[in-house]
């Protein structure tokens, strides 16, 4: 069950990455004109509040759970190698040599921290 938690926290908040990412290309759906706020709220952007707003909910369940000192590197991780994973594949960014030797160093610190002791 905890898997499942995790995982589905981990979609919740990748996934509003990258629909708030799609969602903002048309413009910040905030901007400041003439002192007023205008807000340029797409259906993308909605759903990636919505997203966001179940992995805040996942999260504060997962902290409650789980120590700090592993769900918080754990879950990060995860999420950093999916969004770099999306960003190259959705958003055609480009790979260097420095990005992708910092993911290998991101999953070998997953493999260290998953060690039994």
């Amino acid at each position: 069950m905890s898997k499942i938690l995790i995982a589905l926290y981990v979609a919740a908040t990748s996934g509003a990455l990258i629909v708030l990412k799609l969602g903002a290309k048309n413009g910040p759906p905030i901007s400041f004109v003439d002192g007023r706020v205008s807000l340029n709220i797409t259906l993308l952007s909605a759903l990636g509040i919505v997203l966001y707003g179940i992995s805040f909910l996942l999260y504060i369940y997962l902290i409650s759970k789980f120590d700090l000192g592993y769900i918080i590197p754990l879950t990060t991780a995860l999420v950093y190698i999916i969004i770099f994973m999306a960003s190259f594949s959705i958003f055609h960014e480009t790979f260097t040599a420095l990005k992708i030797a910092g993911i290998f160093l991101i999953v070998a610190g997953l493999a260290l921290l998953n060690i039994k002791q």
